[in-house]
């Protein structure tokens, strides 16, 4: 591996060779190419579609247009020129431009703006495309948000700080919206993207996307399409766990369509009619994840020995109908969407139940009382081993899958089933006069979202595998005792047992099933008390509810869960609660001069409650050791983000404009996952108490001649302020000065976010050869979180001795580009310097009952893609893709 002063020097001629070898394509069509401007001011910088050395954007993250410098909210937003300059394809890509907000990367999609996330519930982030929103809650195991990719889009926003007026619940910590581009009634314009790219120890990646939309009768009626296809090659491989042989290349490679049909009507004037579709298609062949037993970073080796394939399609549609009235003064809307999405995850079932199977022979385990040990890898000779630890223990540790003689193959692979439907209806009137003092909205906001989760472990082998191990059948030993007091096994597999409450070789079933309704009427007011001053008022008063049914069967369950303490086939259980939130926001505004504004400002956040799946009765024990002797609450309870700041926003000499902006969130009554040790595994969502988040962002633009920098600098310390005991006392679940843990804290990782995010990027632009073009770099830096997680406090119950902290991690890509004609040409490199720093991780289950000590914990890294170089190509006519 070269070092990475020789990486930089070779990469950086790669990069210039790439861009010279442009220049010939360039004077081949200099005569057809708009005239240059002198080298020292080039006419149109190669990523900004607005004229000045520093753009504007025009936003509506209050939900109407207002120039970016003149919102008062800590708002970033990015045109798709941006991202097309910084090679963003997703939010995974856009979290390293934007201070204040990570990404889960353990494949949960989970966005924190501020520090405001969470293992359990209703999403913290509120997600939009255009109008509706599309997070999901936490419901099963694998709660997956989807990934919208940023093709033909205007443009994305990040909103930081509770958005909860405007944006409804679920917007605690802040808002993402994608704004799409619309169709024209007046303009044609096309906008077309292609890359190629090769990766370090994978296979190429490829995409080609194209839009257009145009007047069909002017002023009247127009349309607007788009396509795009991208396939992201592999660089994981998977081998054999035994024998070490490489069984398949470049398993995570994933594919991805999009497709979008709009139009725009106007019947009469002043009324618009817009109807649009959006699908999307994403298909990822296996989990991107290696295990570090196997594999060696640093030589380009990234291997995984899950035994079975994890695939993950994800495909969604959302049909929506845009009604507008511009009336004389003001403007009433209304938006009517349905959203639709079915996805296929999973987990590691194989390392899952290995990790349990390798537990049920100890005498201390309260499930088994103990068993004896079966023929796998007893001694050739000499007397048979009859009690733990068995000589084929221990089946999983840190060093790997350790399969018995005769079950090479054996595997019990999870799939995880996710539907979302939901039906939105908005009616929103609003002033639209900008010259009036007082700017006003009112809205109606009517949701029925509905979530379903099925999580299967499959099993063709159990007996025989149990027989091997323990030398008895597993459905001779896991069931239940019906009301005649028959003992059933709950086990059907090829030709094998006669229960059919669940599908056929499935040894765990959990299925839920959740409706959040809600109905919601707000209203903001913006006043300007002169000509300085701007005050706003807002309020939003809603009612909600929640239903969930769960039914959970199987051989891992012990059967059908009791109900009323009766196990019946097919026989689930409810639940359901309701509210009556308010989500109040007020900011004070001061307008200097054109060049400065500075503002103060409160919001509120809110989060709607839920309820749990009951958990198996094989639980009782742990949960009272864990300190819930009644079992884990039927329901949990809303949660609070309440959210103080000041900032500023400011334009010094033309040159340098920066927003800034410092807060303090109070989060009440946090719902969050507590992981059940022990025999049980499982987890239950309960409110933990309280915690404080603080910090600070600042982002910054120069242009300084032909030199622009972007920068972006972003601190939180976002920490639980006292401890969270159960209902019967101590250790507690949470301690105070505990780090606020996100998504991947189901999986023992801390899921904390970096209190350091820093982000630069200067760009140097130029003339070559009668052509605009440009060389750009980026750089981003996010720091090792200091303070621990409950997973590595000792001091509570979620303790996981084997969880670390996450590294630092830094990001470096470089591109270039060269405009010809319409087209402009990007050579780049991703992740120049190889960085393969683990940027998250799973562990295994551990073995509570071995008297000598759990076997030391397998492990799944993720970490960056390795070094990619490519060259990006994009054509752009009449504004197209801006």
């Amino acid at each position: 591996m070269l070092n990475a002063t020789r990486t930089t020097t070779r990469l950086g001629t790669l990069l210039l060779t790439l861009l010279c070898t442009l220049l010939p394509l360039g004077a081949a069509r200099a005569d057809e190419a708009p005239a240059a401007a002198p080298a020292a001011a080039p006419s149109a910088p190669a990523s900004s579609e607005a004229q000045g050395p520093l753009k504007e954007i025009i936003v509506t993250a209050t939900r109407r247009e207002e120039s970016l410098s003149k919102v008062p909210i800590s708002v970033t937003a990015l045109s798709q020129s941006d991202m097309d300059a910084r090679g963003i394809k997703d939010m995974q890509d856009i979290v390293r431009f934007v201070p204040g907000v990570s990404i889960d990367t353990s494949g949960t999609n989970a966005i924190s703006i501020r520090g405001i996330s969470s293992s359990a519930g209703a999403g913290t982030t509120g997600i939009y495309i255009d109008d509706t929103p599309i997070q999901m809650r936490s419901l099963g195991f694998n709660p997956d948000d989807t990934l919208p990719k940023t093709f033909d889009l205007e443009r994305v926003e990040v909103l930081r700080g509770p958005q909860g007026t405007l944006f409804g619940s679920g917007s605690e910590g802040g808002t993402v919206r994608y704004i799409m581009t619309q169709p024209s009634l007046t303009s044609t314009s096309s906008y077309l993207r292609s890359e190629v790219a090769g990766t370090w120890y994978g296979e190429p990646s490829y995409e080609l996307g194209a839009a257009h939309g145009e007047p069909v009768v002017d002023g009247v009626f127009g349309w607007r399409a788009s396509a795009w296809y991208r396939y992201d090659g592999g660089w994981v491989d998977r081998v054999d766990p035994t024998t070490g042989e490489k069984l398949t290349r470049n398993i995570d490679r994933a594919s991805t369509l999009v497709l979008r049909l709009a139009a725009v009507w106007q019947p009469a004037s002043g009324f618009t009619v817009t109807p649009s579709i959006i699908y999307q298609n994403h298909d990822k062949n296996d989990a991107g994840t290696y295990w570090p037993a196997y594999s060696d970073p640093s030589a380009g080796k990234f291997i995984t020995a899950t035994p079975e394939r994890i695939p993950n399609p994800d495909e969604y549609f959302l049909p929506a109908l845009k009604l507008q009235w511009d009336l004389a003064k003001s403007q009433i809307i209304s938006n009517t969407s349905f959203y639709h999405r079915d996805e296929k995850t999973g987990y590691q079932g194989t390392v899952y139940d290995m990790a349990y199977y390798q537990s049920l022979g100890w005498p201390n385990n309260p499930n088994t009382l103990g068993l004896g040990c079966g023929p796998a890898d007893q001694p050739a000779a000499g007397p048979a081993v009859t009690g733990p630890p068995c000589p084929w223990y221990p089946l999983l540790d840190a060093n790997g899958l350790h399969l018995p003689a005769g079950f090479g193959n054996y595997q019990t692979p999870n799939v995880i089933t996710n539907k979302q439907q939901s039906w939105v209806q908005e009616f929103r009137w609003q002033s639209s006069d900008p010259n009036e003092r007082l700017h006003w909205t009112v809205g109606l906001f009517g949701q029925v979202a509905k979530e379903s989760s099925i999580e299967e472990l499959i099993d063709t082998q159990i007996d025989p595998f149990f027989n091997a191990l323990y030398g008895i059948n597993a459905t001779d030993l896991f069931g239940y005792t019906d009301q005649n007091g028959n003992f059933v096994s709950p086990y059907q597999c090829n030709g094998f047992g006669s229960y059919t409450a669940i599908p056929q070789c499935d040894i765990y079933y959990n299925s839920n099933t959740t409706w959040d309704k809600q109905i919601a009427f707000y209203g903001e007011l913006n006043y300007a008390l002169s000509e300085h001053w701007r005050l706003t008022l807002g309020e939003r008063v809603a009612h909600t509810t929640f239903e969930i049914q769960n039914y959970a069967d199987g051989l891992e369950n012990f059967g059908p869960t009791p109900v009323n303490g009766v196990s019946t086939p097919g026989v689930g259980r409810s639940a359901s609660t309701s509210s009556n939130p308010n989500t109040p926001k007020a900011s004070l505004a001061f307008q200097l001069d054109p060049s400065n504004m500075f503002y103060a400002s409160y919001a509120k956040g809110f989060r709607v409650g839920g309820g749990n799946p009951e958990l198996p009765s094989y639980c009782a024990t742990d949960l009272a050791t864990a300190g819930y002797p009644n079992g884990a609450p039927l329901l949990y309870s809303p949660d609070t983000t309440q959210n103080y700041e000041i900032g500023a926003k400011n334009v010094i000499g033309g040159v340098l404009r920066l927003a800034t902006s410092v807060y303090y969130i109070d989060w009440s009554n946090i719902q969050q996952s507590v992981y059940v040790a022990g025999a049980c595994g499982l987890q239950f969502t309960t409110n933990l108490g309280t915690a404080v988040s603080k910090g600070f962002d600042l982002q910054a633009q120069l242009a300084l001649g032909q030199l622009f920098v972007d920068f972006a600098v972003g601190y939180n310390d976002a920490r639980f302020t006292k401890d969270s005991l159960p209902p019967a006392g101590s250790p507690p679940l949470v301690s105070k000065g505990d780090a606020i843990s996100g998504q991947a804290a189901i999986d023992y990782a801390p899921g904390t976010n970096p209190p350091w995010e820093i982000a630069i990027g200067p760009e140097y632009r130029f003339n070559i050869a009668q052509h605009e073009a440009f060389v750009r770099l980026d750089y981003t830096y996010e720091s090792k979180n200091p303070w621990l997680a409950a997973v590595q406090d000792p001091r509570t119950s979620q303790f996981i001795p084997a969880s670390y902290s996450y590294p630092a991690t830094s990001f470096l890509s470089l591109r270039a580009g060269v405009n010809v004609g319409e087209w402009q040409i990007s050579p780049f490199i991703d992740n120049v310097l190889n960085s393969h720093t683990v940027t998250n991780y799973a562990l295994g289950q551990t073995d509570p009952y071995n008297p000598n000590g759990s076997p030391s914990q397998q492990q799944n890294a993720y970490t960056f893609r390795p070094f990619t170089v490519g060259v990006t190509a994009t054509w752009r006519v009449g504004g197209g893709g801006h």
